[in-house]
């Protein structure tokens, strides 16, 4: 249907002169200035709020290095009228600034309880009633001196799942961290560890951010490290190894049907194209044969590295013969 912008214009002036639409209009009016004096009236009388203020400090030299743990926001409920904590605790988004230099001597921080009240103060204005606080004072330890670079130990359980294999050590981002403290702690400190990682039922390679262990009285930057933990599906490998005789006396020798026996084993997939032959050593032990009746020497494995799993032969005996030198 269409609409002619002509006929919407004469019905909307038609309304406007209407004695209905000025009664309307002058009731919300009226309803507005009414909201305006409650809200006002309202905000003059006391009320309490909590707010989270955050914490900054200033003037730090950047030679200093926090061992504490900074907090980062306090918890403050303050009483006030509501106008001062409308302009003061929401507008303002309040932050309370310490001085380093005004509360810091010889390695520490102190910012007392009288402290934190004058400040908060400062910041809600001269009317407002503290009345509770997450944190009543802080005091942090600090230090001058440079930081130490010390490696990072990985500390974890991993478990590779059925079908694949750990494929090398765990690795970290960065591998070494700084850590600062008093010069008596550092000179004790060598190695930074990770948490434990309890890593489990494993198919592909995984990264972790790991936590690093907190030291008394040192602080570790950075305090978390990425870990890398390489898994591989394991593949299925065979070769023909060379069995060796062992024990034989001088002036005799061992012939062996057959020499080599094939072997079986599964590795990581990167290694697929690996020569493993030279690692794997079977034997045959000629003082067996005083206690052999069939014929036939037992085939044992010796050594073969533990990057190879499953490993097993094909034939586990073989035939024999003695020939004098």
């Amino acid at each position: 249907m269409d609409i002619n912008s002509g006929e919407v214009k004469a019905k909307w002036k038609n309304l406007k002169a209407s004695s209905g639409f000025h009664n309307v209009v002058l009731f919300l009016e009226f309803v507005a200035v009414s909201a305006l004096f409650w809200l006002i009236l309202a905000l003059n009388d006391s009320a309490q709020n909590n707010f989270n203020v955050k914490v900054a400090f200033t003037n730090v030299p950047d030679t200093v290095t926090f061992i504490s743990d900074i907090p980062e926001k306090i918890h403050v409920s303050v009483r006030d009228k509501g106008t001062n904590l409308w302009r003061n605790g929401i507008l303002r988004h309040p932050t309370l600034s310490i001085n380093f230099k005004e509360y810091a001597d010889a390695g520490v921080l102190r910012f007392t309880k009288n402290d934190m009240l004058s400040s908060l103060k400062t910041v809600f204005g001269s009317t407002a009633q503290i009345t509770a606080l997450s944190t009543d004072s802080i005091h942090l330890i600090y230090t001058t001196n440079k930081g130490k670079r010390v490696p990072v130990i990985v500390d974890a359980k991993i478990m590779a799942a059925s079908g694949s294999i750990q494929e090398g050590e765990p690795k970290c981002v960065p591998t070494n961290v700084l850590v600062y403290a008093e010069q008596d702690v550092l000179d004790t400190i060598y190695t930074v560890e990770t948490e434990i990682l309890d890593l489990q039922d494993l198919s592909e390679t995984t990264q972790i951010d790991a936590n690093l262990k907190k030291i008394r009285g040192a602080r570790i930057l950075p305090s978390q490290v990425k870990v890398t933990v390489p898994i591989e599906p394991l593949v299925k490998k065979q070769a023909l190894i060379t069995i060796t005789p062992a024990n034989v006396p001088k002036g005799e020798s061992l012939l062996l049907f057959p020499s080599k026996v094939p072997v079986q084993y599964y590795v990581a997939m990167s290694r697929l194209g690996d020569n493993d032959d030279p690692s794997i050593e079977l034997q045959v032990d000629y003082d067996q044969i005083a206690h052999s009746s069939s014929g036939r020497l037992h085939v044992s494995v010796v050594r073969y590295p533990d990057r190879l799993l499953n490993l097993s032969l094909q034939n586990d005996s073989v035939e024999y013969t003695i020939v004098k030198n």
